[in-house]
């Protein structure tokens, strides 16, 4: 490994076609090689396994990034808190499929308000969204409400899909590698990686 790391920062050998990524690597490969590629949009997947939550999977492929965990940040409040201030005043079944997509949209839009603040997401386990309201108002001076910050969110995440499309990204390419959505583990579930809050 140390010396694959090595190959791939000098582009030495085989180094030079990891040095592009997943993606391009498996695209130069050929063959079945894009079926084992883990990346979504061309950004390789993290720790995070999505299916061990299902709002990890869908804020993975709908991602303007790829497989970021820090778009929708949407496995905490699976796992560890709820969010009383987005209409889950308990934790969402991490396997649950009815209304996971406005759930996963929900916290998508709030993580784009999270960045533009620039505001740690893990902060949302002790402050709420009123707080958060408060702090952009005492800041900017604004008159805003959670409503409007959120709707801002929405516009945040529009324009990053917008400049996608400009780029050829596609509904198309929403979607997760063939090796987490159709290829069969021999035994053993989903890898629940994810720290509690306890823990991190």
């Amino acid at each position: 490994m140390l010396e694959l790391i090595d190959q791939i920062a000098f582009k030495k050998g085989i180094g030079e076609l990891l040095s592009y990524g997943v993606k391009r690597a498996s695209e130069k490969l050929g063959g079945i090689a894009k079926e084992f590629a883990m990346h979504v949009k061309g950004l390789e997947l993290p720790l995070h396994d999505p299916r061990a939550h299902n709002s990890v999977a869908l804020g993975y492929a709908t991602s303007n990034r790829g497989a970021c965990h820090l778009q929708a940040f949407s496995h905490p409040f699976e796992r560890s808190f709820s969010i009383p201030d987005l209409g889950y005043p308990e934790l969402h079944n991490r396997f649950q499929v009815e209304g996971k997509g406005k759930f996963t949209a929900k916290l998508q839009n709030l993580m784009c308000v999270m960045d533009s603040l620039k505001l740690c997401k893990f902060i949302l386990s002790a402050v709420n969204l009123k707080t958060i309201v408060k702090w952009t108002k005492l800041v900017t001076g604004w008159d805003t409400t959670l409503d409007e910050l959120l709707k801002s969110g929405e516009r945040l995440y529009n324009l990053k899909r917008v400049y996608n499309v400009l780029c050829g990204i596609s509904p198309k390419d929403d979607t997760l590698p063939p090796r987490i959505l159709s290829h069969k583990r021999n035994a053993g579930g989903p890898l629940i990686t994810c720290l509690t809050w306890a823990e991190a």
